[in-house]
């Protein structure tokens, strides 16, 4: 193994965390369900992010889609008085890249800073 690559290895824990911070940062928020789901883990092969299933659909966005009752006839919201009906045409949603957006502009600089810091170069 390369001088390099051993820095990068042991610094690597401490990128995983960082860059987990500035995704926390950046993500989008609802209900707070998708920011406390955010993990950042550092493997052999890289960094691992992952989140709630449905982190996939935030990052790259939906196209339209039929939605329909799992274990119901209908759906329903809205309380009492609400729209009852068997299927909803969801126009689907535009991505909101928070995860890209910080791998390109925030990685580089935590990855140099951390191998910098932990290894007293």
């Amino acid at each position: 193994m390369n001088e390099l690559q051993e820095l990068l290895n042991k610094a690597m824990p401490d990128i995983a965390r960082r860059l987990l911070n500035e995704l926390v940062i950046t993500c989008p928020v609802l209900t707070g369900r998708l920011k406390n789901s955010l993990k950042v883990s550092a493997t052999n092969e890289g960094l691992l992010i992952g989140g709630v299933e449905y982190l996939r659909w935030v990052e790259f966005g939906s196209p339209p889609h039929i939605i329909k009752p799992k274990n119901k006839k209908a759906l329903h919201w809205g309380g009492k008085g609400g729209p009852i009906v068997k299927k909803v045409k969801h126009p689907g949603t535009r991505p909101n890249p928070f995860i890209r957006n910080a791998l390109m502009t925030k990685l580089k600089n935590i990855i140099i800073e951390e191998i910098t810091l932990s290894n007293n170069i």
